[in-house]
């Protein structure tokens, strides 16, 4: 969220207080939701009030709100590892890609890297698959700084040795389709749409 939708932040906030009968938050506590759900978009963030607020008689914590959004550690593994399959099925070992989670890189550098993940079998697939998920859920704290950047792909590895630095093929970023639709929605509102 952006600095501009608090005020309809605690608007929302104070609707699900008032909607659960409980008292609304203190300035500090409402400004601190706030911080912690930043990362989401308003729309993202309401749109889990609205879940939360059928499924549950309870005040949310911000957990509850990150977690409808963002789904299980299990739910978000399980789409990460298609996420994978399908960049390795488009772009194969021979692009160089980027996932815009740092989580995804942790797995592949530990299942050997993005050639070796490309180079799976079908025989392999269910075997690959549970040691990504579990993967997945020990690295999901991890930042940017603890995974390397992007995987090299046979193309840049073969034109770097060669000193053919020119024909270093551009880097793929691989991004969720969601970020992508909520990132086109929020430059679509700001050119005023």
């Amino acid at each position: 969220m952006r600095q501009e939708d608090y005020g309809a932040f605690v608007a929302v906030m104070s609707a699900v207080a008032e909607t659960l009968g409980y008292p609304k938050l203190a300035e500090n506590g409402m400004k601190l939701f706030f911080d912690l759900l930043k990362p989401y978009t308003f729309e993202q963030v309401a749109r889990a009030l609205h879940v939360h607020l059928l499924e549950s008689p309870y005040m949310p914590k911000p957990v509850d709100i990150i977690s409808r959004i963002e789904g299980s550690v299990e739910d978000r593994a399980i789409k990460a590892w298609h996420r994978v399959l399908e960049a390795a099925r488009q772009h194969g070992a021979y692009e160089s890609v980027k996932f815009d989670d740092p989580v995804i890189h942790f797995c592949i550098e530990r299942m050997g890297g993005w050639q070796k993940v490309c180079a799976m079998t079908e025989d392999e697939l269910p075997f690959r698959e549970r040691d990504f998920r579990e993967l997945y859920k020990l690295g999901r704290n991890v930042g940017w700084k603890d995974v390397p950047k992007y995987f090299p792909g046979h193309h840049e590895i073969n034109n770097r040795m060669g000193g053919y630095l020119e024909f270093v093929p551009a880097l793929v970023e691989v991004v969720d389709t969601e970020t992508k639709r909520l990132a086109a929605g929020r430059a679509y509102k700001e050119l005023g749409g």
